[in-house]
């Protein structure tokens, strides 16, 4: 069972709840991350069931004082379509900086030192699909279909949601 704390930056700009599943080891890529989960805001009143979404690049999402690239404001736009009726968890991966381009890459590569790299794109995905959804699946109430996961990106983060909605 996970660990969810609620999130306690201070200060920060994040609307709504959001929560720390704290040091998430990765068997796939060997390493530690903290991951956050935004709470739609019917979510402690009610017993729904929710889709989720999975993004990359949790830094650049919610909170504007620890994005390295303008925040994303995620959860401003998830508490606006909440209040149209159009609720989802999100589960957001921090990338691991310089790790980044690595993880997000399934492919090998070249790279800005002239060296050939093999991406690490698959086991990233693996850790998401075999790791993070089933515990989070497990500890909250989510619509664990795939018609009801996505997994969303940009740049590099578009590239491995791609891979990841096709593989």
């Amino acid at each position: 069972m996970i660990a969810l704390q609620p999130y306690s930056s201070t200060p920060n700009t994040v609307v709504g709840d959001l929560r720390v599943w704290q040091d998430v080891y990765s068997a796939q890529l060997d390493n530690r991350r903290d991951i956050f989960v935004w709470l739609p805001p019917s979510y402690e009143q009610s017993e729904r069931r929710y889709p989720v979404l999975y993004m990359h690049d949790a830094q650049n999402l919610f909170d504007r004082h620890v994005s390295y690239a303008g925040e994303w404001e995620v959860d401003e736009v998830m508490t606006a379509l909440a209040s149209e009726g159009l609720e989802a968890i999100v589960v957001a991966l921090p990338n691991m900086r310089e790790r980044r381009g690595l993880e997000y890459c399934p492919y090998p590569f070249v790279n800005h030192e002239g060296v050939a790299v093999v991406g690490q794109g698959d086991a990233y995905v693996r850790f998401i699909f075999e790791t993070v959804k089933p515990a989070i699946d497990s500890a909250l109430r989510t619509r664990p279909q795939a018609p009801c996961t996505g997994i969303i990106g940009s740049s590099m983060g578009g590239l491995i949601s791609l891979y990841a909605a096709l593989a």
